[in-house]
């Protein structure tokens, strides 16, 4: 019951938040044209891209002298970290007005791709840099995108 309770005052904290915002009106700061409801949307991708980035990396750390397998109750916590992000976005995607499961989807493969073209330039010969990706976002560049490496600990690991 605690945890219901916990939820529905969130859920309500969020919704004020967003209906806040959602009631201003487009304006000009200076020359700068500025929209609430993508000033919204961009913090939330922005957000979940760090949480997800972060979760990947925190949750594939594996110990290269353990004897244990240590790679699927890794992707079983994993999973369940990620499916409760997914989840979230869920059912938050209604009080803030916003497509959540789409910006869930392009966000989370936004990482992948990123990561995956990361491990391909160490073989490549012409790298693709940061500012030459298309997975990096031109209006605010992750950098957490590229510090996890969880890519490569995870090949590593399952012992390709």
């Amino acid at each position: 019951m605690e945890d219901r309770y916990a939820v529905a005052r969130l859920t309500h904290k969020i919704s004020v938040f967003t209906e806040g915002i959602l009631m201003m009106k487009t304006t000009l700061v200076g020359i700068i044209k500025v929209d609430p409801h993508q000033l919204l949307e961009d913090g939330i991708r922005k957000e979940l891209v760090n949480k997800v980035a972060r979760e990947l990396h925190r949750s594939l750390i594996f110990n290269p002298k353990s004897k244990v397998p240590e790679l699927l109750p890794s992707l079983d916590r994993l999973s369940g970290s990620l499916q409760g992000f997914r989840r979230s976005f869920e059912y938050i995607q209604d009080y803030v007005n916003i497509y959540g499961l789409k910006i869930w989807q392009e966000e989370v493969s936004r990482i992948i791709n990123y990561n995956v073209e990361e491990e391909c330039n160490n073989f490549l010969r012409t790298k693709v840099y940061d500012f030459q990706s298309v997975y990096q976002s031109k209006d605010h560049p992750d950098t957490t995108l590229h510090t996890s490496r969880w890519l490569n600990k995870l090949h590593r690991s399952s012992g390709s």
